[in-house]
């Protein structure tokens, strides 16, 4: 589990989409009250995340009318629920994060004891609720966001440490929020309809984008682990120096780069400095290393897995990606080779940093391209890679069983997400 136990979400615009519902009804009631406000569907992220009293003072509706209009505006809204959805992949999302033993929390500039109608009205909409353990509302606080006082209030109940709660949303509202509340901001791209560039500690594209980060293995602060970076570092800068070094003592210092890298290295993964300079020592500049797996499903919505000969384990087929190849086409390579099947690739569902995710870590960096896969013919033969390859649905994964160095539990649940996605976008570190 990352540094992050406590996951807070805004709602609208980060869990779920009223914008439309809520803006649509909106216009209706400004039409009505503000003649000639000259706002269009588009025309309202100065108000995305606050309170609705709030919304309707920017507004400029006169204050004495400002909760019977706050009314009108949640009676239109009820009457168009149907508008309202949640954001792809919220609840397959959720049910992983709470399987992992994150608290989920909503702070939300609803109200309380208002339900705005349908099954995604109230303060935590109906289909959260198995997973959200508690809401902060606007009136549960005196100051509700971009106030800091609705984390604080959360961190009163929970005893939550700022350093463990990650504060995902939409509005600069939510980030002002997060950060007079000293806590990190995720911005949820996928809904952010301001002009302004915020600055925050994540950016998800998408939902699965949070569960990326989230399973990102914590920084090793140690000793070891510090000298292996260096290690990589020198390494690579003595390599990039012999692409281009032309006086003959430049390049026998940068072969000294080399060497002292591979030594440093020897400490950290327990092997002989010779070994590792021959597999770190490449021609030309250096750059990571990239790895292709096929995520291949069947009509059923299981997952095609191989059974690796060297390490009995179950992974993902797949390998490193091979000179004049594209990934598409190596994947396509790697699957025939590795499970004896042909296979139509159909979208990229990821490029991830192996060392972030994947134990044990590579000497050099490495690139992850996932890649999702129609199955198609092929009769398996026994061979040099693989004794077995074998469909599998989600709750049947062998998860005692997975070679974590190319193939994490994680990386499989981003996979069936993709497959059962369809306006999937992909996740790129």
């Amino acid at each position: 589990m990352s540094k992050y136990k406590h996951i807070l979400f805004d709602v609208d615009g980060t869990l779920v989409d009223t914008y439309e519902a809520n803006i649509s009804s909106l216009i209706e009631l400004l039409d009505r009250y503000v003649p000639n406000h000259g706002r269009g569907l588009n025309d309202f992220a100065d108000i995305f995340g606050l309170p609705g009293v709030e919304c309707l003072k920017i507004l400029g509706v006169p204050q004495d009318k400002g909760q019977m209009i706050l009314k009108e505006w949640i009676e239109l809204v009820h009457t168009k629920s149907h508008m309202c959805r949640l954001y792809d992949g919220v609840i397959p999302l959720l049910s992983i994060l709470k399987e992992q033993g994150y608290h989920l929390a909503v702070v939300t500039s609803r109200t309380r004891g208002m339900p705005m109608g349908g099954p995604l009205g109230g303060h935590i909409p109906e289909p959260l609720s198995p997973y959200i353990e508690r809401a902060i509302c606007a009136n549960d606080v005196k100051r509700p966001k971009p106030a800091p006082d609705s984390i604080l209030l959360y961190m009163e109940q929970t005893g939550a440490k700022r350093e463990e709660i990650l504060f995902i949303g939409d509005a600069h509202t939510d980030l002002q929020c997060a950060n007079s509340a000293g806590v990190d901001f995720g911005l949820a791209v996928w809904d952010y309809r301001g002009a302004d560039f915020l600055k925050c500690a994540h950016y998800f594209k998408n939902v699965w984008e949070i569960l990326s980060v989230l399973s990102a293995k914590e920084d090793d602060h140690s000793l070891a682990r510090q000298l292996h970076n260096w290690a990589r570092e020198i390494n690579a800068i003595g390599q990039i120096g012999l692409t281009y070094v032309k006086d003959r003592f430049d390049k026998e210092r940068y072969e000294r780069l080399g060497e002292i890298a591979s030594q440093m290295a020897a400490l950290y993964v327990d092997e002989k400095a010779e070994v590792i300079k021959s597999n770190w020592c490449t021609e030309g500049y250096k750059t990571p290393q990239l790895d292709t797996r096929g995520a291949v499903f069947n009509e059923q919505g299981q997952i095609l897995l191989v059974k690796e000969k060297l390490s009995g384990k179950w992974s993902l087929p797949g390998g490193w990606c091979d000179e004049n190849l594209t990934i598409m086409q190596n994947t396509i390579k790697e699957i025939r080779e590795e499970a004896c099947m042909e296979v139509c690739p159909v979208k990229l569902i990821a490029i991830l940093d192996k060392n972030k995710h994947n134990d044990p870590e590579n000497l050099a960096g490495c690139l992850k391209a996932f890649v999702l896969c129609k199955a198609g013919p092929g009769h398996f033969v026994d061979n040099i890679e693989t004794s077995q390859r074998r469909f599998f649905s989600l709750d049947e994964l062998p998860t005692d069983n997975l070679r974590t160095s190319t193939t994490s539990l994680e990386q499989l649940k981003m996979c069936f997400a993709a497959y059962e996605t369809p306006n999937w976008q992909p996740i790129v570190e």
